[in-house]
């Protein structure tokens, strides 16, 4: 096993060594957009799109030894350790499919996860590209989250916006005629209060990224197109990988 995990570490050096890999951690309140981004984004650069949360979801499905831990900590109401979460990525980082880098889609969420992903890139005589900070005014985060709609039919679960991409019915889903509903996180109310948790937990990681170099914040607002905000963060991408 040490054997295999030195030939692989030995291989990774050598492509790391004549093509430097892209890593990108994508960051933002709720609503700011970032999966919106990654799921375009990722497979145009050719990278891999990498959530924490889908991760352990897929851990679970496959029933993996880890799997079954993540399982048991999740129905008993807690949060999943940092230990867990970086062997879950770090494991998914060292495929081979991976090595062309990868967008980090909400992750970190702590200061003690982003030194961590510095120290893994260290290790590995690389580094982060560029963490893109999403940055949406409060009021427009409220319109995109309050204003979204999502179809009752689990096995469906189509999303709608009354403003931006309403059903052609009102209330009613297009694909299962099935009635739409408004989830509970997306009351204005409980908006305002998420924002407030999220910048109290992201004020640290940021000061961390300015301190260590490779922030790189994007302003945007309901009038942007997501083409226009796509292409800003690919920009800011690209001009982060030549330095």
């Amino acid at each position: 096993m040490k054997i295999t995990r030195f030939l692989i570490g030995f291989a990774r050096s050598l492509v790391f060594l004549f093509r430097r890999p892209i890593y990108v951690t994508l960051m933002g309140g709720p609503g700011a957009g970032k999966g919106t981004v990654a799921q375009t984004l990722a497979p145009e650069l050719g990278l891999a799109h990498l959530s924490t949360g889908a991760l352990m979801r897929r851990e679970v499905e496959k029933k993996t030894p880890l799997g079954q831990s993540i399982e048991k900590i999740m129905k008993a109401g807690k949060l999943v350790p940092d230990e867990i979460v970086f062997k879950l990525l770090e494991q998914e980082l060292e495929r081979p499919a991976n090595w062309r880098g990868a967008i980090l889609d909400g992750f970190p969420r702590t200061r003690a996860q982003a030194e961590w992903l510095t120290a893994l890139f260290g290790k590995w005589h690389t580094r982060l590209t560029v963490a893109v900070q999403l940055e949406v005014p409060e009021a427009d985060i409220i319109e995109r989250l309050s204003g979204r709609r999502v179809c009752s039919n689990t096995s469906c679960g189509t999303t709608y916006h009354v403003t931006f991409n309403p059903p052609k019915t009102e209330g009613v889903c297009d694909k299962c005629q099935s009635a739409l509903m408004q989830r509970a996180d997306d009351k204005p109310e409980v908006v305002l209060a998420r924002l407030v948790e999220y910048r109290a937990a992201q004020a640290p990681i940021l000061a961390y990224y300015g301190e260590v170099g490779g922030l790189w914040s994007i302003h945007t607002t309901n009038k942007n197109t997501p083409a226009q905000v796509l292409a800003n963060v690919k920009s800011a991408v690209l001009a982060s990988s030549k330095r």
